[in-house]
């Protein structure tokens, strides 16, 4: 390549404005004019991640509080939560009593008799089933109120995620705007090398290539950023949520997580672990009514009837009389047995569970680290490099003011910065979702419908007493 003289310079000169380079001060040149750079170089010099939009936008906070107002997710975990609590209310009511008409020997026969009347009965539970049944309805309760916990980590935990997501796109269209930028007068200048013979055909038309490639990457990064909005306003539970620009910082990353600490809080506070918890209760609370439900039922009944037989054969009827009776059920042949065989497998089956589920929290963290330290040294590697691609940018832009360094050769350590820290930013996001995937336990389904765990079984049919 044939060196730039200065009058090539002086024409290929764009208007730019130019920064010395930090910890750098080069000697001005007495015998040549001072080349400013072209404007995308002068506004790139910016930190390795682009800054918040300078306009306020929309915050996690801001965001949080609209989930937790228009999530449907949230309303239906509170609802089948009542819909637990009633059934508390309800296991514990009483039967309730029979009143009747009785009537035997209506007609009267040849005695013009004949007997009519009212009655009540009344089904007394005994061994304290109402206290059982309350019980299991009571361990529901508490599982569904697991439910409700876990469903607020996953919108909470969506939100975060797709906020992070969101932002990431944002500021990757920022970037390739300027990535764009920096290809337009990639073209441009090397257009004018062409014109003065310090560059060539393919030249010229590798780099058009390469601002349609900036170009047609551009429009990819504004179609997912617009498709990680309407994620985002879906999750918020607000579809028409107006798009603007997101308030937050990405750099430098979440805070810290330490594996055995968290491992130790996971199988202890995670909310699948705390529903197999509550099944495990509801299960044993179960086995105790079935045990219970075999002791039998108290059945009284009593009333007032009108006997209109004759007291003799021209005597008064007989008028009122009284009468009552008690029964109670005899557990011959119907012991509960085959409840009872149920309710402690159930048992053993919700102990197993909570292993299982263990166990499988284990695995999904053992992959999710992996992903979480990976992103952890990938972002630290870029924090290394970017400060030398910055560094040797600037010092081509001081070689090329100082007529030592071709133009293409600033553009080159410029898209290199750039391409370093698009990629940074990508490290940056894919941190941010696996250590929210950690945090929230990996409840980050924000839209998916509340979990409904099975509720206390009825209580027995108030049947009554044949006499």
């Amino acid at each position: 390549m044939k060196p730039i003289t200065l009058a090539s310079a002086l024409v290929l000169a764009l208007p730019l404005a130019a920064q010395s380079p930090p910890q750098e001060k080069p000697p001005q040149s007495t015998s040549t004019p001072e080349i400013r750079m072209p404007v995308s170089a002068r506004n790139s010099a910016s930190p390795a991640v682009s800054p918040a939009p300078a306009r306020p936008g929309w915050t996690l906070a801001q965001l949080e509080t609209l989930a937790a107002r228009h999530n449907p997710t949230l309303r239906q975990a509170l609802a089948v939560q009542r819909e637990a609590a009633g059934q508390v209310h309800q296991a514990g009511l009483w039967p309730n009593p029979t009143i009747g008409y009785e009537g035997d020997q209506i007609r009267g026969g040849s005695y013009g008799g004949g007997e009519q009347g009212v009655f009540v009965q009344q089904k007394v539970l005994l061994g304290h089933k109402l206290a059982a049944a309350q019980g299991v309805a009571a361990a529901t309760l508490r599982g569904q109120q697991a439910v409700t916990a876990a469903q607020q980590l996953a919108v909470r935990s969506a939100v975060r995620l797709a906020f992070y997501n969101a932002l990431a796109r944002q500021r990757l269209v920022a970037l390739d705007r300027r990535l764009l930028a920096i290809a337009r007068d990639a073209v441009l200048t090397t257009r004018q090398l062409a014109n003065v013979g310090q560059a060539n055909l393919p030249d010229e038309l590798a780099a058009r290539v390469e601002s349609e490639q900036a170009a047609l990457a551009l429009d990819q990064a504004r179609r997912r950023s617009r498709g990680a909005w309407r994620e985002l306003a879906a999750v918020v539970g607000s579809p028409d949520l107006r798009p603007g620009p997101l308030a937050g910082h990405l750099a430098p990353g979440p805070a810290p997580i330490h594996r055995a600490a968290y491992l130790q809080r996971l199988l202890s506070a995670s909310p699948a672990v705390q529903i197999a918890v509550a099944e495990l209760r509801r299960a044993e609370a179960a086995l105790a009514q079935a045990r219970r439900r075999p002791i039998p039922d108290l059945t009284l009944r009593g009333g007032e009837q009108t006997n209109r037989e004759l007291i003799g054969r021209n005597g008064p009827p007989v008028g009122w009389q009284s009468f009552a009776s008690v029964g109670i059920g005899v557990p011959v042949f119907n012991r509960n047995q085959g409840n009872l065989q149920s309710a402690a497998a159930a048992v053993i089956a919700a102990r197993e569970e909570i292993i299982r589920v263990r166990l499988q929290l284990r695995r999904q963290a053992a992959t999710e680290w992996a992903r979480y330290r990976a992103a952890v040294d990938a972002a630290g590697q870029y924090r290394i490099m970017l400060p030398q691609a910055e560094q040797a940018y600037r010092l081509y832009r001081h070689y090329y003011r100082q007529m030592a360094a071709a133009y293409p050769q600033v553009l080159v350590a410029q898209r290199t910065w750039f391409l370093l820290r698009r990629n940074y930013i990508r490290e940056l996001a894919c941190l941010w979702r696996t250590a929210l995937t950690l945090r929230g336990f990996f409840y980050t389904r924000g839209l998916r419908a509340a979990a409904r765990l099975r509720l206390a079984a009825p209580p027995a049919r108030n049947l009554p007493y044949a006499k």
